[in-house]
């Protein structure tokens, strides 16, 4: 982060200077990282955040829900004193977390001044950080701009070089770990058939599961009960779990996307597939629809590393529907 050099506009001291010129100050922020409380609870509800620097303190309280475990699309931004606040305090000593973060705050150190913005723009820009088998990291970087503070004296000064503020990381679990049950609503979408293979596909914000099927299993024939037409997952009928440092669409999906653009990929290395098979009664156009339940079992991950992700026992991929 840069030195934030701003006139005692931000202090408020009076010089000892016989002019009565207000005097130039300081502020170092460059040390240190974003401080919150519940530090170990990372998550997009976290709205207070501050950088400490001995007596001096750099408030944000950010507006809600700005925050995503999602890629950002551009810049986000929210509007300084409308929608986010953001406040200089000098305290009379060196302070701490506790002083935000304690039910009861300390009796000392005491503010000797407060300064509030009462303008500004703030601005966050999220992304993919890391992903493995139980975790997906966010990370979320805040710059100020065009900030204007106002001191007690009602005097103000606008910075039109902006403020650093820093990294915001936040953890949700990996679709891995929650055994995919993230992609439950979403709808099965078809790309082309390529072959004898059909390769149906889920898309979720920044990463999707796909399943390379043989289109026999997808036949428009009703199964027995308990009898599902079955195979065995292999080099080409693979399932995968893909997460791209970017948004992606079923398009992109079914396109391939670049190897450069995936931040981890998970695939099956044995497991067997299961369809079955029921149809609806003609419709007035003597239409029948074939609703068929795919599912995989004792499935083998790996990523692309080629490691081990563990194994899953049963999962229901979902519902694809086709026609007579």
């Amino acid at each position: 982060m840069r030195k934030l050099s701003l006139p005692i506009l931000l202090i408020l001291m009076l010089s000892s200077c016989s002019d009565g010129d207000l005097q130039i100050e300081t502020i170092d922020f460059d040390e240190g990282s974003i401080q919150f409380c519940d530090e170990g609870q990372e998550d997009t509800e976290t709205t207070l955040f501050f950088k400490i620097n001995g007596d001096e303190v750099l408030i944000l309280d950010l507006q809600a829900n700005l925050i995503e475990n999602a890629p950002s699309d551009g810049t986000i931004t929210s509007t300084i004193d409308s929608q986010s606040d953001l406040s200089y305090r000098l305290f009379s000593d060196d302070v701490n977390q506790s002083y935000f973060c304690d039910e009861i705050p300390p009796v000392t150190p005491t503010v000797i001044e407060e300064i509030t913005a009462t303008a500004g723009i703030v601005q966050i820009i999220s992304s993919l950080d890391t992903v493995n088998r139980t975790t997906k990291t966010y990370n979320h970087a805040f710059t100020i701009s065009e900030v204007t503070l106002v001191n007690s004296l009602g005097e103000s000064i606008t910075d039109q070089t902006g403020i650093d503020f820093g990294d915001y990381e936040t953890d949700v679990e990996s679709s891995v770990a929650l055994v995919f049950s993230n992609f439950d609503s979403i709808d099965i979408n078809a790309c082309d058939t390529v072959g004898e293979t059909t390769v149906l596909t889920k898309v979720l914000n920044d990463e999707y599961i796909s399943l390379a099927i043989p289109t026999n299993l997808l036949a428009n024939v009703v199964t027995e009960e308990d009898t599902p037409r079955e195979a065995d997952l292999s080099e080409s009928i693979i399932f995968k779990n893909g997460i791209a440092r970017v948004a992606i669409t079923t398009d992109s999906v079914c396109s391939g996307i670049a190897a450069s653009e995936l931040e981890n990929e998970f695939s099956t290395t044995g497991g067997k597939v299961s369809v079955s098979t029921v149809a609806s009664e003609p419709n007035a156009d003597g239409i029948i629809t074939y609703t068929h339940t795919i599912s995989l079992s004792d499935f083998v991950l790996q990523d692309l590393n080629g490691s081990n992700a563990g194994t899953i026992v049963s999962y229901t991929f979902g519902e694809f529907a086709t026609t007579s």
